[in-house]
């Protein structure tokens, strides 16, 4: 059960029938009990699958082959040669010196 010592399942119990009474304490108990047999049961088939998957390497194959397919198949000629994780050219910033109008020493007038 995780971390849980034999007293902190004790304290647990002991709210437990002081919250729900002896009368109801075991059928609530049974009721969490089925709860945490159906998750146990769900993530295992969950992990079977997932790991049936991954081991599986014509599962592998057929889906590298749809990926190839999909990718040649209807591709514009316009986006060809282009990511679309690659950045814009930007616009340099206000700050740059490009656009400041800042005097050098030829054109200052010294007075």
């Amino acid at each position: 059960m995780g971390n849980l010592g034999g007293s902190e399942v004790l304290v647990i119990l002991l709210v437990g029938l002081l919250v729900l009474g002896p009368a109801r304490l075991p059928e609530v108990t049974r009721q969490i009990g089925r709860v945490l047999r159906e998750v146990r049961r769900v993530t295992t088939g969950f992990q079977e699958e997932l790991r049936a998957a991954v081991e599986d390497p014509g599962l592998e194959l057929e889906a590298r082959a749809r990926g190839d397919a999909l990718t040649s198949m209807g591709s514009p000629d316009s986006t060809e040669g282009t990511r679309p994780d690659q950045p814009l050219a930007q616009e340099p910033d206000e700050g740059t010196p490009e656009q400041q109008d800042i005097p050098d020493a030829t054109t200052a007038n010294d007075d």
